[in-house]
C-alpha cells in the first residue's frame, strides 16, 4: 500500500495458468505492478507473489488504473505526478502535474490477441452468447448494455437462452449466474433461477446468489428464509453472505439469520462480521476486539499518562502514524516506511522530533543501519495538531514499541513550533542533522 487500481487476469491473450490472478498497482515506495496469485483458503483466500508485472525507476510514475481491453490486452495509467496526497499537500499546490501522464499497453508476446466481441449495437442474442466467453470485461460490458435494453425484451430473450444452454458444459452454472447478474441489473431478478442457485453443489454458485439477495431482497418472496438457510449452510463463503445480509434487515427479521450462524463455526473471517452485524441491528456500536481492547501498557502517572492515552487514540486514527509505521512501530521497509521502535529518531533529541512532526521531512535518511530513500515525504502535522495533540502522540511514541524516554510537554511543542512558524516545505534529514546531530 498505498494502490490505487486493481484488476483480475481474464484475457485469453494471458497463459492459462496466470488467469484469475490479481494485479495491483503501487504508487509508493515500490513503484508498479504486482501479480499475486489467488489461492482459496475456507471462507477467504490467500495469495502468493508470482512477480512484479511492471516496475519503474521513474520517482513519479502513478500507476492509478488498469483495465482489460476487448482484445484481451492490458492498458495500465500512469498519472505521472510528482505529489499524490490531499493530506500533506494542498490540492491546489503548484507542483502538481496537470500535463503529463501516459497509458501503456501490455501484451503478451506470442499470444494472439482476442477477437473483440461485438457490444454497441449487437443484437440481444448476440450479447447473450457474449455472457459465455472467458473474459470477465467483456460480460462486464455486456451486461452493462444489456441494463439500458427493453426488460420484458431482456428477459424473455434469457428464457429462451438458458434453455438451450448445454447442462453437461463444466461453466453451465456460470453461464446461469449470468443470467441472473442480468435480471438483477434489469432490477427484476429471475426468482425461481435465484432459488435454483441457491441449490448450486458449489460454494461459489451459492455465495454469489446469496449476495444478488441480499441486494434484491425487496422483490423476492420468503428473503428471511433463504437468507437463514443460507446461514446454516456447509461453507463459510456463504455464511459470511447471509451475515452481511442480515445486517441491512430489521431486528426481527436479522436475529433469526444471525442465530442461525452462531450455530456454526465463526473463522477469522466471518467473527468480526458477525460482531458487527449484531450489533448493527441492534442499535449498539461495535468496536473489533483488537481495537477496543485496553492497550494502554505504561508506567507513566499524571498529566503524563494522560498524554500517552490521548497519543495512542491518535497514532491509531486512519491515515495517521499508524498507516505507515504500523502497530508494531515496525514500519514497512519494502515500502519506504522506516520503524519507530530503537531509533534515536525517536527516543533522541526532543525538539529535533518534534521539527520533523511539525514540518514533515522529505530525502534520504539512515535508519537502524538501513537506508530509506525518502521519496515518500513524512507529513507536516503541525496544521493538523494543536500542541497538546503533538505533545501526546510523541510521548505514545517515545514509550511504546520498547522505546523508553522522556514524555515531551504541550509547552515545550509550544516553544518549538515558535522557532520554525517561519519555515517553508519540508526539513530535509540532513537539514535536521546539521541543527541537531544525532546522539
Amino acid at each position: 500500500r498505498p494502490t490505487s487500481g486493481l484488476e483480475f487476469v481474464s484475457s485469453r491473450h494471458f497463459p492459462p495458468e496466470v488467469q484469475g490472478d490479481m494485479l495491483i498497482n503501487n504508487t509508493i515506495g515500490f513503484l508498479g505492478t504486482k501479480q499475486h496469485q489467488m489461492i482459496e483458503d475456507g471462507t477467504g483466500f490467500t495469495t502468493k507473489h508470482r512477480q512484479d508485472l511492471v516496475t519503474s525507476s521513474d520517482g513519479n510514475f502513478r500507476p492509478v488504473d488498469m483495465e482489460f481491453a476487448p482484445d484481451g490486452s492490458l492498458y495500465l495509467v500512469d498519472w505521472h505526478n510528482v505529489l499524490i496526497g490531499h493530506m500533506q499537500h494542498n490540492a491546489r499546490d503548484p507542483l502538481r502535474d496537470h500535463k503529463h501522464g501516459r497509458i501503456y499497453r501490455i501484451t503478451y508476446p506470442d499470444r494472439p490477441l482476442v477477437e473483440p466481441a461485438p457490444v454497441a449495437g449487437a443484437s440481444t442474442e448476440q450479447l447473450l452468447e457474449n455472457l459465455t466467453l472467458p473474459e470477465y470485461r467483456t460480460r462486464y460490458r455486456t451486461r452493462r448494455e444489456l441494463r439500458g435494453r427493453d426488460a420484458g425484451q431482456v428477459r424473455a430473450a434469457i428464457d429462451t437462452w438458458i434453455a438451450g444452454l448445454d447442462e453437461s458444459d463444466s461453466h453451465y452454472e456460470h453461464h446461469l449466474l449470468e443470467a441472473l447478474w442480468v435480471t438483477w441489473g434489469l432490477n427484476s431478478v429471475d426468482q425461481d433461477l435465484l432459488r435454483r442457485l441457491l441449490e448450486s453443489e458449489d460454494h461459489r454458485v451459492r455465495a454469489a446468489a446469496v449476495r444478488v439477495l441480499r441486494y434484491s431482497g425487496h422483490q423476492i418472496e420468503g428473503q428471511q428464509e433463504l437468507l437463514t438457510q443460507a446461514a446454516g449452510d456447509s461453507h463459510g463463503r456463504v455464511r459470511l453472505e447471509a451475515i452481511v445480509a442480515a445486517s441491512w434487515l430489521p431486528e426481527q427479521e436479522g436475529l433469526p439469520v444471525l442465530s442461525e450462524a452462531a450455530k456454526h463455526p465463526l473463522d477469522r473471517h466471518i467473527a468480526p462480521t458477525f460482531n458487527a452485524a449484531m450489533a448493527h441491528i441492534q442499535g449498539t456500536s461495535y468496536m473489533p476486539p483488537e481495537q477496543g481492547e485496553e492497550t494502554v501498557q505504561t508506567d507513566l502517572e499524571g498529566t503524563d499518562r494522560e498524554l500517552y492515552e490521548l497519543g495512542e487514540k491518535i497514532f491509531s486514527r486512519d491515515g495517521s502514524c499508524e498507516t505507515c509505521h504500523q502497530p508494531n512501530g515496525k514500519g514497512l521497509a519494502a515500502s519506504g516506511f522506516p520503524p519507530l521502535a530503537g531509533t534515536d529518531w525517536v527516543t533522541g533529541d526532543p525538539e529535533r522530533l518534534i521539527k520533523l512532526v511539525l514540518k514533515g521531512m522529505q530525502g534520504p535518511l539512515e535508519v537502524l543501519g538501513e537506508q530509506y530513500p525518502g521519496q515518500v515525504p513524512m507529513t507536516p502535522f503541525g496544521g493538523m495538531l494543536d500542541d497538546e495533540e503533538v505533545a501526546a502522540v510523541l510521548t505514545y511514541v517515545r514509550n511504546s514499541f520498547g522505546n523508553e524516554a522522556d514524555p515531551i510537554s504541550p509547552e515545550t511543542v509550544e516553544k518549538v513550533r515558535a522557532t520554525v512558524q517561519d519555515k517553508e516545505g519540508f526539513y530535509t534529514p540532513e537539514e535536521l542533522l546539521n541543527e541537531h546531530p544525532m546522539e
